[in-house]
């Protein structure tokens, strides 16, 4: 009866990742599939992923196209997935957790990532969203709202709060040290806003102000005249 009920509750979502649990919760019960598994993921070899990429990108068309066609739905896959994972490491203990990540990170090639976000990034850039009727523009817009919220329903504004003051703490240490990464961003990101009068007006300023304390004084400089002085 139950797995009546399960079957009935999951029919309008079953697809290719749900074939895919159904079959992985029966392998997963065999020794032999666990220790195949195990030496397949050992024989990743991160370095020939360039050359599939350009494999699949100029070898068929047809089939870049179709790629391209499900990458919303595979992006969600991935999405779906890491949303999960952090749902179930968030209930590990602290040292456990770090103890994890440490060898997740420790594997990284930071190299490559960097690379990847900053392709990613001059390919964003290169697109012209600054435009207000840019088609993207609108699309990215809509799926910042989701983000946000999503995020923020996920995210203790407390904890957040804790977390991000503790990293600025720690940016701000490493932005001194001329050899560091941040230092290296800071500076980048300096001629930029030199170069962007407009996004230091409309963006900076509004985060700034209520920590600067400048909001007051601008007012009174701009729309109050100070009272004048009795003479005589």
């Amino acid at each position: 009866m139950k797995d009546d009920t399960e079957a009935a509750a999951v029919v309008d979502t079953r697809g290719l990742i749900d074939a895919a649990d159904r079959i992985l919760r029966e392998l997963i019960r065999t020794p032999k599939f666990k220790e195949t598994l195990v030496i397949l993921l050992n024989s990743i070899d991160p370095p020939s992923a360039r050359r599939l990429v350009r494999t699949l990108f100029w070898q068929d068309p047809g089939l870049l196209l179709s790629l391209m066609g499900s990458l919303p739905s595979l992006i969600n896959v991935i999405s779906e997935a890491l949303a999960e994972v952090a749902n179930q490491m968030n209930t590990m203990p602290p040292p456990l957790l770090q103890d994890f990540l440490n060898q997740v990170v420790a594997g990284i090639d930071g190299a490559a990532a960097g690379e990847a976000a900053g392709g990613l990034v001059s390919m964003v850039l290169s697109l012209g969203i600054s435009n207000k009727e840019s088609v993207l523009r609108r699309g990215l817009s809509a799926m910042a709202e989701d983000f946000s919220r999503a995020y923020s329903d996920a995210a203790s504004g407390a904890r957040l709060d804790e977390r991000l003051g503790a990293w600025m703490a720690g940016a701000a240490e490493r932005a001194q040290d001329p050899e560091s990464a941040v230092h290296g961003f800071v500076q980048a990101a300096t001629r930029a806003v030199r170069e962007n009068p407009a996004f230091v007006e409309h963006v900076l300023k509004p985060i700034l102000e209520p920590v600067m304390g400048t909001s007051g004084a601008q007012r009174t400089s701009a729309g109050t005249k100070k009272p004048a002085r009795d003479e005589g």
